[in-house]
Order: C-alpha cells, then structure tokens, then sequence
C-alpha cells in the first residue's frame, strides 16, 4: 500500500508542479508576487521549491485520510519531492531540445541569406545550401581544442568531401618529381627509422608506447611550425588509415593541397590477407633507412611527451 501511495504522490506532486512552473513562465505571476511579496517570488521561481510544496501538498490529505505514521510521511514526502523535480526536470529538458531543433537559425552561417524552408542543419549551424556548406568546411579553421580532446586525443572531423585528393605510391613520387611536393610519413618514430620513403619528412600522427599507439597533441603544432597553409602534401603511413585521418585533420585546420597516398609504406590488405594497394615498398620505389638530417621528427620540432 506505501508503494502505491508513494507512486500516487509523485505523479500528482510533478503534474501539480508542472502547472505551477509552466505558469509562472508564461505569465506575470513572479513580476506580480515580486512586487508585493518577495520571498514568494523566490519560491516560485524555484522548481525544486515548488515540487517540495506540491509533494507535501499531496500528501497530507492523504496521510490524514489514512491515518498513516509519521515515518511514512516523511518518506513519501521525500521521494514525491525528488521524483517530482526529476521529472519535470527531464520535461524542461527534451522541451529546451524540441524548441532548438523547431527555432532555426535564420540566416546562413556562411553567405548570411535569409533561410529558406529547404535549409540544412549541420550540428546546430544553419545553411541555405550544400554549397555553402562545403565552403564553410573548407575555409573554416577551427581551434585546437575542437580537434583534440583534453587528453590529447584526435577527434574525427567533418571535412568538404572533396577536400583532400587520394593517390598511390606511383604517382606519389611523380608528384615529389615533379610537382614539388612534400612526403610527410606520419607513422611512429621507430617504423620512420625501420624504413620510409626516399625524401619523407616524419611527423607523427600517433607515438608508440609501451602501452600501444597514443595520440600526437603536437601534430599540428609541428606542422604548422614548418609549412604553410598552401604547401602541396603528400600524408602516408603504413597502409593508409593513419594518413586518412591525418589528412582530414590538416584539411579542418586549413591546409589547402592535402593528398592521403592510399597503400602507404607497406601496402593495404583485406582481412583476408588480399592485397588492395600495393605499398611504397611493394611498387620497388626509393626507400631510406635510419635517421635523416633534417627529416626527423626530433629536427622538425618535435619533442616527446
């Protein structure tokens, strides 16, 4: 019977005070009492207040009627109290969602034209089209605490789709012949001095410990310490996943000329063991073993933690 009665009070106790809350902010209930009674304002204005008064409000015609002891009326007093504020705090809360989510911006975060009813919403910006969303990604540069957590890990970003190029090993070198670009190898130290293409620069993207692979806070620091915005890179690593990731990351940060040399060093492979790309190594291209002056990541400014 006390679990009935508990249950009845909280359910009475958060309509009651969902009433009596949703009043007061919809009408000039707190401006009115202010005026006359301060400390009735203050009350009214808290919902933890207000659902202790309704809870107790519910229960004393209850615990007359029932002439019940004063151990449980305490008690369902208390749990009429705090489930009452739980669930009118869980209503305010999907409210505020609902209203965000119903009250656009109303102009669009890129071009500011006034939006129209085919907007899109990209996490809680507004745009007016697919172009400017693209061009919002491309010259947006965001802060590093948006790239990397308190912990130093990399956070997966949302880059123009057509942002970075993807190539091969083959045209990779052709591209360093040819066309001035920068190899930048963003494996580990000790993969770098176990073998790397002729002609990379190391920065890692993530540093090998005893442990397993963390994550390098100092990535772009580095890089952004030793080439430009516009430079032309080439991003590889073992097999293509690490450089993707590194590449998306440069791109957020506003790097321009962004290539993720697909098989990497060593080549990527099904999980069945079936080559997919063959790797630098695999393609017979120059390979330069140990340290390189200048080359290093310890040269280019990079210091471990």
């Amino acid at each position: 019977m006390l679990i009935v009665q508990i249950f009845a009070v909280v359910v009475i106790a958060a309509a009651l005070a969902h009433l009596v809350l949703r009043a007061v902010s919809t009408s000039g209930i707190i401006q009115r009492a202010s005026e006359r009674l301060p400390l009735v304002a203050s009350l009214l204005n808290c919902s933890q207040c207000v659902c202790f008064w309704s809870a107790l409000a519910c229960q004393v015609p209850l615990w007359i009627l029932q002439e019940g002891s004063l151990l449980d009326f305490g008690l369902c007093t208390l749990i009429g109290w705090r489930g009452a504020y739980y669930i009118n705090r869980q209503i305010e809360r999907h409210s505020k969602r609902t209203n965000e989510k119903s009250k656009p911006a109303s102009h669009c975060e890129f071009c500011e034209k006034l939006l129209g009813e085919d907007s899109l919403d990209r996490r809680g910006v507004f745009f007016c089209s697919m172009t400017c969303w693209f061009d919002f990604l491309k010259h947006r540069p965001p802060a590093s605490s948006k790239l990397f957590t308190p912990k130093g890990q990399i956070i997966r970003q949302e880059v123009y789709p057509v942002s970075y190029k993807d190539t091969n090993s083959q045209k990779a070198q052709e591209l360093m012949q040819n066309q001035d670009y920068k190899y930048i190898d963003v494996r580990s130290e000790p993969e770098f001095l176990n073998g790397h293409p002729d002609g990379a620069l190391n920065i890692p993207i993530m540093h090998r410990e005893q442990f397993g692979m963390v994550p390098n806070a100092n990535f772009l620091v580095v890089m952004e310490a030793n080439f430009e915005r516009d430079d032309k890179l080439l991003i590889g690593c073992q097999s293509g996943g690490r450089s993707a990731r590194a590449a998306e990351l440069l791109i957020a940060a506003g790097f321009t000329d962004v290539a993720n040399v697909n098989g990497g060093f060593g080549g990527a492979r099904a999980e069945n063991g079936e080559l997919i790309e063959k790797g630098w190594l695999e393609c017979g291209l120059p390979v330069a073993y140990g340290e390189q002056e200048g080359r290093n990541y310890s040269d280019l400014g990079g210091t471990r933690r």
